[in-house]
């Protein structure tokens, strides 16, 4: 009977898997079909090659664990067995293996191509089975010890430190006649990792480096002694000249012997199916599937049928995704910049037709197309930003591995709990994001959480827990990172302040304002400098970095209940929506992602209190600002009925005081150049198509003044 794929088809992580194992499997691919030619060459097979596709099954049986993808997880463990045989030489890369390495291949890519698909799934269950079975059959216990090494003059502790691994490649090296030497070198332990670099890749020029080992000896003690185990088809004099090392010694463990006579290589089998019968086994069934044929044919992922009945793999991609240089794209937004450029100015033209009394039907016709245009344009824009958002899972991995490092470390068991990671955000904003990120969460395992001793004592878990969190947040994302530590202590963190003279002894501050004592440099919770922190660095540079993405940062932190930062980011910095407003002669540009709300008022209405001016906003009082106090604009004529831009990041809203409101336009932000560009409060500058640059304002610096602004009255 017929199976169809389920109506839902694969999710969106599920084609992310698609995509990554694809990638893995095309390099699969290429290497199988590199050890086929060796064999069927019959010469020396490269170790780089076996252990480059052990690599690639280990990478994708990884890749299938963390998506959950157990058929294909498990049939990759299983390929791990007979490439980690290849390996160690106990499987031969005769004919039933090399098919067994081609049949997995192709099975990973008959599982890709059903991905979403559990009906599929469950049939090729069988086929799955039957081949981990032979895989099974084919993998051997490793084979005794011969007399080989009885013949190499080395030391017996040397010859009991080699792994199994380098016991073959020394077993293959002997049984291919080859020079077996040592290279016995001295170096200073300052230094001895370059120097013990630069030798290991001297020799791998002219032979095989099998072990490197440190090796006692009388040497002072500044400096270590390693002897290097060394494959090469030269003698000790010429692998001495040429590796031309000033303390290295080289001699011989074993003189190289009459080359073997080389076997021809194996004629080649018309067809696996026609090979002669195994002795030891009956001979296997080859896979044949046959999934989804339904009356519209065969689906994508599965198998051609060619002349004669027999059955091939398609060379059709299974995922639709293609890797793009992010600079490709940033070169793309540009030329679509441009054009919302460019159909701004065309707007401002037709407008000018259609007032013109000789001109205005012309100037209808051409606002017909410029509606068209900009429809389309429209999708254009939507579609490239679309191409350059990405989940935030790829920066949580990071953020795991790091933790998983630092909780052995610093001897805490603490819980990392991620949420939301398939929020998206603008590549460019991700990569910047890693850095922060991390600081925040390696304080909150260094600084917050307790010791198990501490925790037990307040009535804690012993397992800590870190939790990070990202949601959207109308144009903005947010990623909050809490954790259920000791929380921030304000007395210490104050007295440290002090003692860097941030803040003067008596100064009153407000809790919020004490917080944010820890975004000072050179301030930290931390007593003392360890290898993690401590060093009052970091903290300033997570403001300083998320600030110049156009975010902000808050902490908020109960005593002994924990500590939560939050990062506040907007979703993309390429095309933005801005507000055009006007003070005076000079035009700013305000980000629409950051305005709350415009309101006309009374210049009677705004309140002055400790040197500020406020607005009564529906109970909530909210700070003022003046751009043309901001940047020193030159005094207009008082305006009676002037306009209040309420622009807010997080909970934080500021109130900017602008003459008038002149549109909504979309804008492209490009950097300044000059003087101008360390100016704080503007992001950059942008063009809306009659050649003037208008100033775009960073809304996040210029809240974070003002949230911080504290004048005398």
């Amino acid at each position: 009977m017929a199976q169809r794929k389920s109506k839902s088809g694969p999710s969106k992580s599920d084609r992310e898997f698609v995509s990554e194992a694809e990638e893995i499997l095309e390099v699969m691919r290429s290497d199988i079909a590199d050890l086929g030619d060796q064999r069927d060459r019959g010469g020396e097979i490269d170790p780089d090659l076996v252990n480059r596709l052990f690599r690639s099954a280990h990478s994708l049986k990884a890749l299938a664990g963390l998506f959950r993808f157990d058929p294909i997880q498990d049939l990759a463990h299983r390929l791990e067995d007979i490439l980690d045989g290849l390996r160690l030489g106990r499987v031969a890369t005769d004919d039933l293996v090399m098919g067994l390495i081609d049949d997995s291949t192709q099975m990973f890519a008959t599982l890709l191509g059903h991905i979403g698909d559990s009906d599929a799934m469950e049939h090729l269950s069988e086929a799955i089975t039957s081949l981990t079975h032979r895989i099974e059959n084919a993998t051997r216990e490793p084979e005794p010890r011969d007399e080989e090494f009885d013949s190499l003059r080395l030391d017996p502790s040397l010859l009991r430190a080699l792994t199994e691994y380098e016991e073959h490649r020394l077993r293959e090296n002997i049984r291919r006649g080859r020079c077996i030497a040592l290279v016995s070198a001295t170096f200073e332990i300052i230094s001895f990792e370059e120097g013990l670099s630069e030798l290991s890749q001297a020799i791998r020029d002219t032979g095989e480096v099998l072990s490197t080992l440190p090796t006692p000896g009388e040497t002072p003690e500044s400096q270590i002694n390693f002897s290097l185990l060394v494959a090469t088809e030269f003698s000790p004099e010429e692998l001495a000249s040429r590796i031309d090392f000033p303390t290295a010694s080289v001699e011989s463990v074993l003189d190289p012997s009459p080359a073997p006579t080389t076997q021809p290589p194996p004629a080649a089998t018309p067809a696996r199916a026609e090979a002669p019968a195994q002795a030891e086994a009956p001979p296997e069934p080859e896979i044949s599937v046959e999934i989804a044929e339904s009356e519209e044919g065969l689906h994508e992922g599965d198998l051609e049928r060619a002349p004669g009945g027999v059955q091939i793999e398609s060379l059709k991609s299974i995922s639709e995704t293609v890797r793009v240089d992010i600079r490709k794209l940033d070169d793309l937004m540009n030329l679509v910049g441009e054009l919302v450029i460019q159909r701004g100015a065309m707007g401002e033209l037709i407008s000018q037709l259609s007032l013109s009394a000789s001109a205005s039907r012309l100037g209808n016709e051409f606002a017909k197309v410029h509606k068209a245009l900009d429809r389309k344009l429209r999708e254009l824009q939507s579609a490239v930003l679309e191409v350059r958002m990405v989940p935030l899972r790829q920066v949580f991995e990071k953020v795991s591995r790091v933790v998983r490092r630092l909780r052995r470390d610093l001897a805490k068991d603490v819980r990392l709990d991620i949420r939301g990671a398939d929020t998206e955000l603008d590549k460019l904003i991700v990569e910047s994001l890693v850095d922060p990120l991390m600081h925040v969460v390696r304080n909150s395992l260094d600084h917050a959480i307790e010791a198990s001793e501490e925790r037990i004592a307040a009535g804690k878990s012993v397992v800590g827990c870190i939790s990070i969190e990202a949601f959207q947040r109308g144009n903005h994302v947010v990623i909050a990172v809490k954790d259920d530590g000791r929380g921030i202590d304000l007395a210490a963190l104050r007295a440290r302040a002090e003692a860097a003279g941030l803040v003067s002894p008596g100064e009153a501050l407000t809790e919020k304002e004490s917080l944010d004592l820890i975004f000072a440099p050179g301030v930290s919770t931390r007593e003392e400098v360890t290898e993690t922190s401590g060093r009052g660095v970091g903290m300033d540079v997570v403001r300083s970095n998320l600030t110049a993405l156009g975010g902000v940062v808050e902490v908020e932190s109960i005593a002994g209940r924990g500590t939560t930062i939050s990062m506040t980011l907007p979703i993309t910095l390429a095309i933005i929506q801005s507000l055009i407003v006007r003070v005076g002669n000079q035009r700013f540009a305000v980000p629409l992602n950051a305005v709350m709300e415009t309101l006309m008022i009374d210049v009677s209405e705004i309140q002055h209190s400790e040197g500020r001016e406020l607005l009564n906003l529906r109970g909530d009082a909210i700070q003022v600002r003046r751009l043309e106090q901001l940047f020193d604009l030159p005094s207009v004529a008082p305006n009676q009925k002037p306009y209040v831009i309420v622009i807010g990041m997080g909970d934080q809203r500021v109130g900017l005081l602008v003459d008038r409101l002149e549109s909504q336009q979309d804008t492209v932000i490009k950097p300044i150049q000059g003087p101008i560009s360390a100016v704080r409060g503007i992001a950059g500058a942008t063009d809306l198509g009659d050649q003037m640059p208008v100033l775009v304002l960073d809304v996040s610096a210029l809240v974070e003044d003002a949230v911080r602004r504290r004048e005398a009255a």
